[in-house]
């Protein structure tokens, strides 16, 4: 019962600590023009938090306050941080009963004025400068952090992040008809009304959960279905399961309605799902084709067979 008390906040500190230490270390390059190695980082620093509290300790991440003293005395290698740390050591081991004469209100003054220092106040002011949604997320984070508590901050921060990400990934994934012009020289592309029996789209984008419903708007049921519909994958550069469901989806219902799927111009990640998954035999691997001129001329093969039946 416990345990699962702790999983959560235990969860929002690995994650704060990760982020103030990258954060930390990335402020450290710009400053002695290096670069430092994050996973060497967040390994060091998560063997550093399991062995902490075995002695007493709490978990601990690579602090920018620190870390900027450290670096404008003159810090440029890893020894800067061990003497650093030993130096801590030795105030903690040897001159702690002296310390504990520090009266409590100067310790207090030290964190406010370091605190205030730390704050960044200027950042506000150039809020204006960035989308609405980076601004909800980073006000929304800082009044909970002052007003309620750091962990519930953290969790709102990364709710708040992802929420945005996926609208924004939502709002970049895009199905644009293509116009295909040359179809009207074909006759076979085209029913005697002059509709198209061959319809193109082009997908942009990642096809994930929250942009699935974009492929719903292919079909208009108050139309007359096209019996080939092409899809070009040239710009969708990742497809989760969600929309391969999509897929399939779309490709039962043409099916139904005696129509046929083609897939061209597939990209390495969602070719390797398609094939992985098995949609690859449903919709047929003669469907699947390198371009979207092999795509027509696959369509040119299937339309007499549909005009067959259509007469029978």
């Amino acid at each position: 019962e416990t345990l699962g008390k702790l999983i959560s906040p235990a969860l929002t500190i690995a994650l704060l600590g990760a982020i103030e230490s990258l954060l930390s270390a990335r402020v450290a390059d710009a400053a002695i023009e290096d670069r430092h190695d994050p996973n060497q980082e967040l390994i060091a620093q998560g063997l550093a938090n399991l062995a902490a509290p075995l002695f007493g300790g709490f978990a601990a991440t690579g602090a920018i306050a620190r870390t900027a003293t450290n670096v404008r005395t003159g810090g440029r290698s890893p020894v800067a941080g061990m003497v650093h740390a030993l130096v801590l050591l030795a105030v903690v081991l040897v001159f702690a009963p002296f310390a504990k004469h520090i009266p409590l209100a100067t310790l207090s003054a030290i964190v406010v004025v370091v605190a205030i220092n730390m704050g960044e106040w200027h950042e506000f002011r150039g809020l204006k400068r960035f989308s609405v949604n980076y601004r909800t997320t980073l006000l929304s984070t800082f009044f909970v952090t002052v007003f309620f508590d750091l962990t519930l901050a953290v969790e709102l921060g990364m709710v708040l992040a992802s929420l945005f990400f996926i609208y924004r990934m939502s709002e970049l994934t895009r199905v644009e008809r293509l116009p295909l012009s040359e179809l009207s020289m074909i006759p076979d592309f085209l029913y005697p009304d002059g509709s198209p029996r061959v319809v193109a789209y082009s997908l942009y984008g990642t096809l994930f959960f929250g942009a699935i419903h974009k492929l719903e708007t292919l079909l208009d049921p108050a139309e007359r279905h096209p019996e080939v519909v092409i899809l070009d994958m040239h710009h969708l550069v990742n497809l989760d399961t969600t929309g391969l469901e999509g897929l399939e989806s779309l490709c039962k219902n043409l099916h139904k309605h005696g129509c046929a799927l083609i897939l061209c111009n597939l990209n390495q990640q969602p070719a390797s799902l398609i094939h992985r998954s098995g949609f690859e035999d449903e919709v047929g691997i003669n469907n699947i084709c390198g371009d979207i001129y092999g795509a027509l001329a696959r369509s040119r093969d299937l339309l007499p067979r549909f005009m067959d039946e259509d007469n029978l």
